[in-house]
């Protein structure tokens, strides 16, 4: 399938070295949208420590992404935040609020479905919000459908964003979190009942869209970071995917985790999710003894239709030691994704979308977030996929600081 990568114009931001990758890719009937941010030109960050500024400079740099693949917001089907606020919970709903006085400004209505986490941080120090999307244009635009089941959880003030869309054998989920009508947070202090009632809720939007759990191709978990489950004393993310385990029906989805603040306090985790319907899908191992964070029953990739799904990959020995450095790390996980991609007939030049999660508590985010795209640009030059760093808290295992997930179309 034809793909067309579009670079930063002059006028649009750019990273402060060459990159790698593209601004949008578009394929078929989905354009993929990189992380947006609030820089010039030069790579200098606009509005430093302003999240009202920042947000309206990221929703303008949305705006010339896609006109370049001729659309507009209100093709948006899926729009991912990832914000910065180091203020305590009882201060992030309000700070919430207010960025989205301003993203008001842009959704459509009715809006993509939508995910939002307190990062860590962005790649360059000042940045406070970054947003990445995928568009649909043509046919499919026409004829989507929008999933808003009776009985699911609010915001806190009125968003015109969506649960759930259905495209064809496509189904987007949109982040789902242990709420209630107000946004007030539901099982609060019990992550065992948080989960389940997030699962609940992704279950009643498949259920809607004609799906169920079996067609899950991909599941993101953004736990709340250096928690554990008081009641089975487990790392949250250990505890969250052995519940997530009891929900797999039939072939295995592919699993991404990562640690983050969350919205409302209380509040443990938030998940979304990506369904493809396809009776012939197919999961994938990736070769070699190789180590993981995810449970067995989860796979490494998922190919269905003509997409594939990359689980989060990270450099776990099999002995669940760490492997080496920041740039030793980089690129065992590159190499993983590419060993995942070659078991689905898919190389790396037919990356889509490629996200990058960097651990860095030690002031090098912007190093870190270099050399990982020296190193993808010296291991596949010809690979220009969109692409979205997030500095997170932590990973799913400690000493990890990188971790790499994909969606790869043939």
């Amino acid at each position: 399938m034809t793909k067309e990568y579009k670079s930063a114009t002059p006028n649009m931001w750019h990273w402060k070295q060459a990159s790698p990758f593209s601004q949008s890719v578009t394929v078929g009937d989905q354009v993929y949208i990189s992380g947006q941010h609030s820089l010039d030109k030069n790579g200098a960050v606009l509005d430093p420590g302003d999240i009202a500024a920042q947000t309206q400079n990221v929703f303008e740099s949305m705006k010339l992404s896609l006109e370049q693949a001729g659309l507009q917001l209100s093709d948006l089907v899926r729009l991912n935040t990832y914000y910065v606020f180091e203020g305590s919970d009882a201060d992030a709903t309000r700070y919430w609020e207010d960025m989205t006085q301003v993203r008001l400004r842009y959704f459509p209505d009715p809006g993509p479905a939508a995910t939002a986490v307190r990062a860590k941080g962005m790649p360059y120090p000042g940045q406070l919000i970054q947003i990445e999307g995928i568009a649909l244009r043509g046919e499919s635009r026409s004829n989507r459908q929008r999933i808003m089941p009776e009985g699911s959880w609010d915001w806190s003030i009125a968003v015109p964003l969506s649960q759930g869309w259905k495209i064809g054998e496509r189904i987007f989920v949109g982040g789902q979190i242990s709420a209630d009508k107000t946004g007030a947070t539901v099982h609060a202090g019990d992550l065992d009942a948080q989960t389940r009632n997030i699962y609940h809720y992704i279950e009643t939007i498949l259920s809607e869209a004609g799906s169920s759990f079996k067609d899950v191709v991909h599941i993101k978990v953004c736990f709340k970071y250096d928690s554990k489950d008081p009641a089975s004393g487990k790392a949250f993310v250990d505890r969250i995917m052995e519940i997530t385990e009891e929900y797999v029906d039939g072939p295995a989805p592919v699993l991404t985790a990562f640690a983050v603040d969350l919205l409302y306090p209380g509040l443990d985790l938030e998940i979304d999710a990506m369904a493809v319907v396809d009776q012939n899908r197919q999961t994938l191992t990736s070769s070699g003894s190789i180590g993981r964070y995810q449970p067995a029953v989860f796979s490494d990739g998922v190919k269905a239709v003509n997409e594939v799904y990359v689980a989060g990959q990270t450099a776990l020995a099999e002995d669940g030691t760490v492997v080496g450095n920041f740039a030793h790390q980089a690129k065992e996980v590159f190499s993983r994704v590419q060993n995942v991609l070659l078991q689905g007939n898919a190389s790396m030049n037919d990356i889509v979308k490629l996200n990058l999660f960097i651990v860095s508590d030690d002031g090098k985010t912007e190093d870190y977030f270099h050399q990982a795209c020296d190193i993808w640009a010296e291991m596949f030059p010809q690979s220009r996929p969109a692409m979205t760093p997030v500095q997170v808290h932590e990973l799913a295992r400690p000493e990890l600081l990188f971790q790499a997930d994909c969606v790869a179309i043939l």
